[in-house]
Order: C-alpha cells, then sequence, then structure tokens
C-alpha cells in the first residue's frame, strides 16, 4: 500500500494535449501575432497550454476544422461556410467592425476597357477564351462571392486558365499588367487605385460588385475536450485586446474593438461554392 502510494507520488503529473488555435496565412498579415493574445485568452481559459497554427489558404482552414485538427479557429466567410456543416464545429462570437469598414469589404470582377466585356453573361459567353485571376482558394471576396455571382448566370463558366495571384493587389496587378483577362479580388485595391491613379484605372472596368460581405466569425471544436463555452465567455468579457489584436490581421474586421454574438441570420444567405472548372 506504502509503495504504490509512493509511486503514484512519484509520477509524473501528464500535461495536458495543446489547443490548437488557428487561421490562414496572408502575405499583407502577420497573422501569428494577430493570434498571439487570443491565444493567451484561451490558455486563461482553459487551464491549458495552446499552439498556433497558420493553414496556407482558407479552404485548407476549413478542412483542417472538418478533420478535427484545429480547435478553435478565426475564419474568414469562405472558410466558415465551408466548414459549418461538418461535425463540432460551433461559431462562438464575431468581432464587431465598424459599419463603414463592413460597407467596404465587398468583391468585384475586373475586366480591361478594350476586352468589349461590360457583364456577367458576356464573361460566360466567351470564358472559355479568358484567363481568369482570383486570389486564394476559399478566398471570400477574391474568389467565392465571384464564383457565385458567375454561377448565377445559369452556368459555371470554364475559364481557358484559371489561376491564383496570392493577394488582393497581386490580382489587380496581373490585369494591369495584361496577364490576366478577369481578376476578381476585394473592392478595396479597385477603390484605392481609382483614388490614386483615375488614369490607369479608366483602362479597366467593373462588370460586378458584390454587396456587403460579413466577416468570418470565430469558431470552436464543440467537443468535451474543448471549453467552448469558456471562451465563449472570456471573449465576450474581453477587455479590447483580443479583439483589436485580431481587427489588425484582417482588411475586413479593421477597427474592432470587442465581439458580439454570432447571429445565424447574417449568414444564412451564404453557402459553400465550388471552385469554378
Amino acid at each position: 500500500m506504502i509503495l504504490t502510494l509512493l509511486a503514484a507520488w512519484a509520477s509524473p503529473v501528464e500535461t495536458p494535449p495543446a489547443l490548437r488555435v488557428g487561421t490562414y496565412h496572408y502575405p499583407r498579415y502577420d497573422r501569428s501575432v494577430a493570434l498571439a493574445p487570443l491565444a493567451a485568452l484561451v490558455e486563461r481559459a482553459s487551464g491549458r497550454p495552446t499552439e498556433v497554427r497558420l493553414l496556407d489558404t482558407p479552404e485548407a482552414l476549413a478542412k483542417a476544422l472538418c478533420r478535427g485538427e484545429i480547435d478553435i479557429a478565426m475564419t474568414n466567410l469562405g472558410a466558415f461556410v465551408e466548414a459549418r456543416s461538418c461535425p463540432d464545429v460551433r461559431p462562438i462570437a464575431v468581432l464587431s467592425t465598424p459599419p463603414a469598414v463592413l460597407d467596404r469589404y465587398r468583391g468585384v470582377l475586373l475586366v480591361r476597357r478594350d476586352s468589349g466585356l461590360a457583364s456577367l453573361d458576356a464573361l460566360g459567353a466567351r470564358a472559355g477564351d479568358l484567363r481568369y485571376t482570383e486570389v486564394l482558394p476559399g478566398s471570400t471576396s477574391g474568389a467565392l462571392v465571384q464564383a457565385a455571382a458567375l454561377r448565377s448566370t445559369g452556368r459555371a463558366p470554364a475559364f481557358a486558365t484559371r489561376r491564383h495571384a496570392g493577394t488582393h493587389e497581386a490580382a489587380l496587378a496581373e490585369l494591369l499588367a495584361g496577364r490576366t483577362d478577369v481578376a476578381a479580388l476585394a473592392e478595396g485595391p479597385w477603390r484605392q487605385l481609382q483614388a490614386d491613379d483615375p488614369g490607369t484605372a479608366a483602362t479597366l472596368r467593373q462588370v460586378w460588385r458584390s454587396d456587403p460581405l460579413p466577416p468570418g466569425p470565430l469558431v470552436c471544436r464543440d467537443q468535451a475536450s474543448v471549453p467552448c463555452a469558456a471562451v465563449h465567455r472570456a471573449l465576450l468579457d474581453d477587455d479590447g485586446e483580443v479583439a483589436v489584436a485580431l481587427s489588425k490581421g484582417w482588411s475586413e474586421t479593421e477597427g474592432a474593438v470587442r465581439f458580439g454574438a454570432y447571429d445565424p441570420a447574417r449568414y444564412d444567405p451564404f453557402q459553400a461554392e465550388p471552385p469554378l472548372p
């Protein structure tokens, strides 16, 4: 009996597995820095260590959530709509983004003015001859909403080529350089070009513009091993440190200083879109 007690006393205490806090990489932002205060909050709320993981694309983040490889994630809209039907993926909070920022978060489709293209129907009719550039697999404003808009014409256009530029600015640069015929990107860089260089902007034409898009929510893997309720309470009680840090990692959340509740009605209209052929 004494030996058993001594053995138990001498046995090392097992460290609980780290909770995996993740998002996806984007060249413009250091998202490991943006996620650091969130990871610290999760540690305090759970009493467990955390590790930050950055996936290559929003699409990769959605797949990792569905496979149970990420426990808590800051998503974009594209990753969220792809992953929300997967078991145990639960939205727990959304950054309260200023209305002016939300109104600016839109996607556009641009073409060169000398192409003669002026509508979605025209794009669809000539798709087989056109080079198409989008931002990233799973990008909300630089891939998914444009794919949905093109499909709304009654067809899924098969472009001559389809490539990923990596950033919204790079997609615009590809179009300006004549290396692509159609560019899908967020409205921000296009608006900036119109303000900074109206002459160059005049060589392009906007053929489609989305309605404002909501930012992706923070999601949690709803398992007994992941304290989603405790993390949710901590987020809503956050003094601003976590919200401000995250807001600096995404253009669509710029200026947010707190979290709000997830409202399904904001997200129900958006569905997962397969990539264009």
